[in-house]
Order: C-alpha cells, then sequence, then structure tokens
C-alpha cells in the first residue's frame, strides 16, 4: 500500500483553491484543524468599476443620490448665469473678464465632480480640474484686485505711503514674524504677481506627471503620489501667501469691494477639497466600509465626497452670487449721481453758452438799427 500524505497520522486534507470570484471578494480557504473552521475573506479596497458595472450595481437609494445631486449642479450653473448676467450688465469694463472666470470655479468643480461620482474612474480626473480652476481663479481674482485698484500704477501712486506686510497667513508666525514691512512699489507688487502665478503653472505641470503615470501604470501613481505632495504644499502656501498679502495690503483701500469675504469664499474650495480628501482617506484606511463587489471601499468613500462638494459648491455659489451682485447694487446709485451730475453741468454749459448767443444777436440788432450809437466802454 503506497503511503500518501493523507494516509499519515495527524496529516491535513489536501488544501482545494476555488476559482477566484471578481473583485477579489471571496478568494477563500477553508480547512479543519482540531475541528475548527476559518474562512478568509479579501476584498481589493482599491478597485474602480468601469461605469456599466457602477450603474448595474447601485440600487434606489443610488439613483436618488444621484438625481439630487444633479439637481444641484443645474441649480449651480442657473446661478452663475444669473450672477455673470448681473456682471456683464453692472460692472465697469475692466472687472468683467475677471470677474466671471473667478465665479466659474463653482460651476466646473461642481459639474466635474458630478462627472466622477457617475464614472468612478474620473475621480482622478475631478480632483486635477478642481485644483488647476482654483489655481488659475485665483491669479484671477489678483487681477480682479488690480482692477478694482484702478491699474498697477494707480494703486501704486495712491499706496506709496503705505506699506506691504510679510506678516500674514500662513506665514504669520517663526521665522516670519522678523520679517520687516515692505515699501508698496513696482518691484514688490511684481513680487505678488509671482507667487500667485507660480501656483497655476506648478500646479498643472505636477498634474500632468500625475496623470500620465495613472495612465501609464496605476501603482506608479499610487507610488510615486506621496513624493509629489511636498512640492503641491509649498506652492499652494507660496500662492495663498501672496494673495493674502495683496488682500490685506488693499483692505484700508477698497473697503467697499469686501475683498476679504471675496478671497474667503474662493478659499473655501480649496479646503474643502483638500480636508476632506484627508477625512475620506482616514475613513478608508479604517476598514469600516464595506464591500459589495462592484462597489468596493473606495467607490463608497468618493461617492460621500463628491456628495458633500457638489452641496458646498451650491452654498458657496449663492454666497459668491450675494457678494458680488450686491456690490454692483450698491455702486450703481453713486454711478448715476455721477452721471446725473455730468449731465447737469453739461446743461448748464449748453445753456450758457445759448445765453451768450442770444445776446451777441441782440447785440448784432441793436448795431444795426443804431449805428454809432454803440460805443465801447473804455
Amino acid at each position: 500500500m503506497a503511503l500518501t500524505d493523507a494516509s499519515l497520522p495527524g496529516a491535513l486534507p489536501p488544501l482545494v483553491r476555488p476559482a477566484t470570484k471578481p473583485w477579489g471578494l471571496a478568494a477563500a480557504t477553508t480547512g479543519s484543524h482540531n475541528g475548527s473552521e476559518t474562512a478568509v475573506h479579501s476584498c481589493q479596497e482599491d478597485s474602480l468599476p468601469t461605469i456599466h458595472e457602477y450603474l448595474a450595481a447601485i440600487n434606489i437609494a443610488g439613483v436618488t443620490l444621484f438625481a439630487v445631486c444633479g439637481v444641484a449642479v443645474v441649480c449651480v450653473v442657473l446661478l452663475y448665469a444669473d450672477t455673470l448676467k448681473h456682471i456683464m450688465r453692472k460692472a465697469p469694463s475692466s472687472a468683467k473678464t475677471n470677474s466671471a472666470f473667478v465665479l466659474s470655479v463653482y460651476p466646473v468643480v461642481a459639474m466635474s465632480t458630478y462627472c466622477a461620482m457617475v464614472v468612478p474612474r474620473a475621480h482622478l480626473l475631478a480632483e486635477a480640474v478642481t485644483q488647476g480652476i482654483f489655481t488659475a481663479a485665483l491669479y484671477q481674482l489678483f487681477c480682479l484686485c488690480m482692477s478694482y485698484g484702478g491699474g498697477e500704477a494707480h494703486m501704486i501712486s495712491a499706496m506709496s505711503s503705505d506699506s506691504l506686510s510679510l506678516r500674514v497667513g500662513p506665514c504669520c508666525c517663526w521665522p516670519c514674524c522678523c520679517l520687516p514691512n515692505l515699501q508698496v512699489n513696482k518691484r514688490h507688487i511684481q513680487m505678488l504677481r509671482i507667487l500667485v502665478l507660480q501656483l497655476p503653472v506648478i500646479q498643472a505641470l505636477v498634474h500632468m506627471v500625475l496623470l500620465v503615470m495613472w495612465a501609464e501604470e496605476e501603482s506608479l501613481y499610487h507610488v510615486n503620489y506621496m513624493y509629489f505632495q511636498p512640492l503641491i504644499a509649498v506652492s499652494i502656501l507660496c500662492g495663498m501667501w501672496g494673495m493674502t498679502m495683496m488682500i490685506k495690503m488693499l483692505s484700508t483701500f477698497l473697503t467697499s469691494h469686501k475683498l476679504n469675504l471675496k478671497f474667503l469664499v474662493l478659499q473655501m474650495v480649496l479646503l474643502l477639497s483638500k480636508l476632506q480628501g484627508l477625512i475620506t482617506r482616514i475613513i478608508l484606511w479604517s476598514n469600516i466600509l464595506p464591500c459589495k463587489p462592484p462597489i468596493s471601499p473606495t467607490v463608497y468613500v468618493n461617492v460621500i465626497y463628491n456628495t458633500m462638494m457638489i452641496a458646498e459648491m451650491a452654498a458657496l455659489c449663492f454666497l459668491a452670487r450675494f457678494l458680488y451682485v450686491r456690490d454692483l447694487e450698491e455702486k450703481e446709485p453713486t454711478e448715476k449721481k455721477q452721471e446725473e451730475g455730468v449731465e447737469k453741468a453739461s446743461d448748464q454749459v449748453r445753456g450758457g453758452e445759448e445765453v451768450m448767443s442770444s445776446s451777441c444777436f441782440t447785440l448784432d440788432v441793436v448795431a444795426h438799427a443804431a449805428p454809432g450809437k454803440l460805443m465801447p466802454i473804455s
């Protein structure tokens, strides 16, 4: 009788490797040892389904969530269109383009986030779009501040006696507390412009490299993502530092434009996207979300993140509309009074010209009627 492994006393029965189910759910291995059975289940947390698998797996709650978020995105677009209508009618010509670009960040982020909600594999692209439109809008807000001040040359001449403080957030503690105040001149204004302008340039290059890695092989993206984070963080901090210095410098010069609130409403786009992205990653690492293939924990996390972002973009778009439209309505009576004053002055000038012409005509008639009677006054 030939001995086999199973015939040996105390030997384990041969292991049978079952067929692996899709999405790595139940690669189960069962065995008996001392009469006990164990089952090991593995689930790929970072797997993302295709759009067909995703839409086939969602239930009525998912469809309802998609519908509500779609309505919110439409409301954001309509609010933007209404605000844009007021800007094109009432805003100065030098501020129309910059204002329209700054306000476009909310519908663009809302639409890209909704696309990432419907198409799970578009989440990375939506993050890149959000980062890119925010950095470009931040530079447009810098240009809008210049337009409010009447241009760079006029602003420098009007604020030549003021100083530019470097001790502002995020550089408001050591060693920035030892930095001196600078004079407002062209060189220092150009320094602020460069600090803000580097943000969209560097962010675009970094995200392009990350997207190329992800397109070539997803593992390259996951391995090298953390190495790019210090560069991204330094670029964001420098850009926000330059913009904060600009806002603080103009806060007393342009009090009626509410630059602090406009900057805060735009700044919240970056803060919410980064903070909520970190929170959702912590939730993913904690392994508290279920895995129901093809819906992985990453898909659940992305849906939570995208839902919150869409709701917040609707609220921020409403606040931005209130700030910009109210700013235009407050300045409209002043502009009308100025126009009425100019019209009254021109009417007075025209009336004086008519009086002078009529008096000259009277003198001519008298001179013809009684020649030699009008003598020049010595």
